[in-house]
């Protein structure tokens, strides 16, 4: 054999060689450590919009103002940040499960069963997954990037908040008001209506004086008033604020509404509630009903 022919032949393996370490270091690249899935460290005020669609359901979240909204319902924005904080917490476990596209529909990641999580970023992908089955022991899930054929089993805070419905995800608290903000109360039980007013630090019902220390202690019920839960789309159909059974309306200084609440019953003892003015639909307990629309005796002397 020539010379020549030897040196083509070492140029061609030479070329192999350097193609076959090229390729190699790209597939460990999309691997991350080759046995490890990691995910960028993400932020609210860097993230627009999170979507998991699956072939049945989906859920989209998009920021708004200075909020969010899923699937048209206010967000809770911490909920969000938690989620986002999750994807660069040290403590997200991952290992790499396998590597051909013949194993995707056994665990779940393939284009018919897995859901797709996109998380978007001035205008760009931050993040691309499909998400398949659970782990074993209903521990994690299966997981991919986008495109890519290795499947990571993902355990961690992360994973589990891609199980989150869309009523975990929503904004509970349905009213944050100050008491010291407060000058004058309504509320209608039934047939039954009062009125609660300040002088000075004095309250009044009516034309008679209340308890100052059940009034404190009734006003700091809507420091922080969050929903129990939500109707679904069934309930909504069956719930009706035409003739509310009860309201309470807060009022300020100047006379203005600062919140407007009407209630409907379930038939399980707890109540619909939603701002009187329209909006969105919560679910209180009978307990905290109770206590955000009292009898007027429980605030007398």
């Amino acid at each position: 054999m020539s010379p020549k022919v030897l040196q083509r032949i070492a140029l061609v393996l030479v070329f192999a060689l350097g193609l076959w370490l090229a390729l190699n270091f790209f597939n460990t690249g999309q691997r991350d450590d080759a046995g490890r899935l990691t995910l960028p460290a993400l932020s609210a005020s860097g993230v627009e919009r999170i979507s998991l669609v699956g072939p049945l359901d989906s859920l989209i979240l998009v920021k708004q103002g200075g909020g969010w909204l899923v699937d048209g319902s206010p967000a809770s924005a911490n909920g969000v940040q938690e989620f986002l904080d999750a994807s660069g917490d040290t403590t997200t476990e991952s290992e790499l499960t396998a590597q051909s596209t013949a194993s995707h529909a056994r665990l779940g990641v393939d284009s018919v069963a897995g859901k797709r999580l996109t998380i978007m970023g001035q205008g760009k992908p931050l993040v691309e997954l499909v998400v398949g089955n659970r782990g074993p022991d209903l521990n994690g899930y299966y997981v991919r990037r986008a495109g890519a054929p290795d499947v990571y089993l993902l355990r961690g805070r992360f994973a589990e908040m891609l199980s989150r419905g869309e009523s975990e995800w929503r904004e509970r608290q349905l009213a944050g008001v100050k008491p010291d903000s407060i000058a004058a109360v309504e509320v209608q039980r039934g047939t039954a209506h009062w009125t609660l007013t300040r002088t000075g630090t004095s309250w009044s019902l009516g034309s008679q004086p209340a308890d100052s220390t059940k009034v404190a202690r009734f006003l700091s019920i809507f420091g922080d008033l969050r929903a129990a839960g939500f109707p679904d789309r069934v309930e909504r159909d069956t719930i009706s604020f035409s003739s509310p059974e009860r309201a309470v309306t807060l009022s300020g200084a100047d006379g203005r509404p600062i919140l407007s609440l009407v209630f409907d019953s379930t038939p399980s003892g707890a109540f619909w509630v939603r701002p009187a003015a329209g909006g969105p639909v919560y679910r209180l307990d009978g307990r905290t009903t109770s206590l955000a629309t009292p009898e007027e005796s429980s605030l007398r002397k």
